[in-house]
């Protein structure tokens, strides 16, 4: 069928859904921040760091992963620094969560988990390309944006 068969009403409905995927493809490429510091975004970020500090007074053993991720086990020595980045490209329709394990031996061995990144609670408030925790043996407490927030360690 050649382009001349084509009727007016279908020819226009063409170019009227072609501006609009242009439009959509043009706001999608400057990820709605027209105007807007990284900061201000709507969206979360696509990437994001979370860094984990030992601020125990002994090693610190982690273990960290979401369902799709395994980082595999980590030792930190007394002040050291970890730290892990994700990419979600879904940031629209899927709010990311990780979860570690954190050991340590005092006289025993001690165990606990804690959610390390939950898209819900620390973004945007607190995490928005950087999320990083201290780890002390009373509780996990983020440091980044802002006053330092600390929360109880999640049931074995």
């Amino acid at each position: 069928m050649s382009t001349s068969s084509i009727s007016p009403s279908k020819s226009k409905m063409m170019r009227v859904s072609s501006s609009l995927f242009m439009i959509l493809a043009i706001l999608l490429s400057f990820n709605f921040k027209v105007g807007m510091s990284d900061d201000d975004s709507i969206l979360p970020p696509k990437e994001i760091t979370v860094t984990i500090n030992n601020k125990l007074n002994m090693k610190l053993g982690l273990h960290c992963k979401d369902k799709h991720s395994d980082f595999g086990f980590v030792e930190l020595q007394v002040g050291e620094s970890w730290s892990f980045e994700f990419y979600n490209p879904f940031r629209i329709w899927f709010s990311p969560l990780y979860w570690c394990m954190f050991t340590w031996y005092n006289e025993q061995e001690v165990v606990h988990y804690f959610d390390i990144y939950v898209g819900k609670r620390d973004w945007p408030n607190r995490c928005s390309y950087l999320c990083v925790w201290d780890i002390f043996e009373a509780h996990p407490c983020r440091v980044t944006g802002g006053e330092p927030e600390c929360f109880p360690w999640k049931n074995n």
